[in-house]
């Protein structure tokens, strides 16, 4: 064995503090994966059957929908869109009408399609699943698995290369249909791993030398046993002994010692995942085991692990992302991407992850309270917010990028009337805070009915107090209290020439 293993069964605890990591980073930035694979078109022949066919003894489906969904690498590129990256997306495809269709479906979300290889003597690959009901009855499948030549394979590494050039993670999505051949792979995975692009794999079939020099492959039980040892084989394979419990880890260590990864995740169905690393290993426990259909299940672990790692985190929390989005995945019926909000609704604590609200005056020490006990960090800034424009817009997007809870202090209706004069503010108090509170960045809204927010912030205690960049040369309220707990005062740019008081008087010059 590797090391200990350490024994897994992820509460709501773990999850909460993975969805904070990822949820944080991903306010802050937008990783950007590279998919690299076997692009396919899924298709979907919904309908009933109530007689049998006169030709033959067959059953006669009485065709009612016809959806189009992505498949292999495409269902990758779909998840990873899902959760909150940018995607490039590269493969073969024919210059053909799945293509168009993969084409139109993608571009709606945040998957770059521009380089997927069309290659007009070669088909799309296409599934077609013929549904009577809610049982599938047959799959038809339109492949050209060959691999290509070396001019074609030339234009992916290059395509490819080019795109890793400006990514945090490489995916490899192989489902053995040409578009990962060795010579491929080798190209990639060693350009990634000399600019410190972690790759990760989706094997498939028994050559996992190509995979040599990843960071993380993700085979199923099957997958890894057959793969590290021709002797062994999963259930149910006639006439070969059925595995022992122990032969996934034992796989795992094999497969990654042999191909030189940092680590190999093996993925248990209803048992979980088995997680190796260098210097340990982990048993993770499976989330649910509401299983509905199985379909798309690979892809949607790979998707979750490869944003996880893109946002920081390590392989253990990145498996546990991965776990919790698959978990969504098999629910569900057919191939569909997950996003981060329904992981979020499925496994988050209210008291933990409300939504944005207004929070009373009295409440707000207990609530920054609760944020920081969720591992949090607050980011406190206040202002009239009278009638909401980018420029505020910008301001408090920025604030979302320092930290990972942002509390606004609103001044209330009399407090902006002393600051601005008669006839302000325009907009009532409670609906200034529910403008704001209908934006992402923001996570709670404060009224303070103080002329300064300097007793909202003893009360707050946030970890950054934000400014506008006009106080460099002026006394911010708060700054020497924040300053003496180890918190700190961040001075934003402000949009030029973008103000309420700038607008309205527009406004009126207009009614003249």
């Amino acid at each position: 064995m590797a090391g200990l293993v350490q024994s897994r069964h992820p509460d709501n605890n773990d999850i909460l503090e993975v969805l904070d990591l990822v949820r944080t980073s991903l306010k802050k930035r937008q990783p950007r994966i590279v998919v690299h694979g076997d692009i396919m078109l899924d298709e979907y022949l919904h309908g009933d059957v109530e007689r049998i066919s006169p030709e033959a003894p067959i059953p006669v489906l009485a065709g009612k929908s016809h959806i189009y969904r992505p498949g292999g690498a495409a269902n990758v590129a779909a998840n990873l869109a899902s959760l909150g990256a940018w995607v490039d997306l590269s493969g073969l495809v024919g210059a053909d009408d799945a293509a168009l269709q993969l084409r139109q479906i993608l571009d709606t979300s945040s998957v770059n399609t521009s380089n997927m290889i069309a290659v007009p003597e070669r088909r799309t690959t296409r599934k077609l699943r013929v549904v009577a009901g809610t049982q599938q009855i047959v799959r038809i499948d339109f492949e050209d698995t060959g691999c290509p030549d070396h001019t074609i394979e030339q234009q992916q590494i290059e395509t490819t290369r080019r795109l890793v050039a400006e990514a945090d993670v490489l995916i490899i999505s192989d489902y053995d249909k040409g578009a990962c051949g060795e010579g491929v792979l080798s190209q990639i995975i060693g350009y990634a791993r000399s600019r410190g692009v972690p790759v990760l794999c989706d094997p498939k079939g028994r050559n996992y030398s190509k995979y040599a020099g990843a960071s993380i492959i993700t085979p199923n039980r099957k997958e890894a046993i057959a793969a590290s040892d021709g002797q062994l084989t999963a259930p149910g394979e006639q006439g070969l002994a059925e595995p022992q419990p122990g032969e996934p880890a034992l796989a795992a260590h094999g497969l990654r010692r042999a191909l030189g990864l940092d680590a190999c995740l093996v993925t248990l169905g209803p048992d979980g995942m088995f997680l190796s690393e260098t210097d340990k290993d982990h048993e993770i426990g499976a989330f649910s085991h509401d299983v509905a259909d199985v379909t798309g299940a690979g892809d949607c672990v790979i998707a979750g692990l490869g944003v996880a790692l893109a946002c920081g985190l390590p392989y253990l929390s990145s498996c546990i992302f991965a776990n919790a989005v698959a978990s969504i995945s098999v629910s569900k019926a057919g191939s569909v991407a997950v996003s981060l909000d329904e992981v979020i609704d499925k496994y988050a604590d209210s008291e933990r992850w409300s939504a944005s609200k207004l929070v009373p005056r009295d409440q707000i020490e207990t609530e920054a309270g609760r944020l920081k006990e969720a591992g949090r960090s607050i980011v406190f800034t206040n202002g009239c917010f009278d009638i909401l424009h980018a420029g505020h817009v910008q301001n408090l997007k920025r604030c979302a990028e320092l930290g990972s809870a942002v509390i606004v202090g609103l001044n209330s209706d009399d407090s902006v009337r002393a600051l601005k004069g008669k006839g302000r503010p325009i907009n009532p108090a409670r609906d200034r805070a529910a403008v704001l509170l209908a934006l992402e960045a923001v996570d709670a809204v404060v009224i303070f009915e103080e002329d300064t927010p300097e007793a909202l912030i003893s009360a707050i205690r946030p970890d950054i107090l934000v400014k506008g960049a006009d106080y460099h040369d002026k006394d911010v309220v708060g700054r020497a209290f924040v300053e003496s707990y180890g918190g700190r005062v961040e001075l934003v740019e402000f949009q030029n020439d973008i103000s309420t008081t700038a607008i309205l008087e527009k406004l009126w010059e207009m009614e003249k």
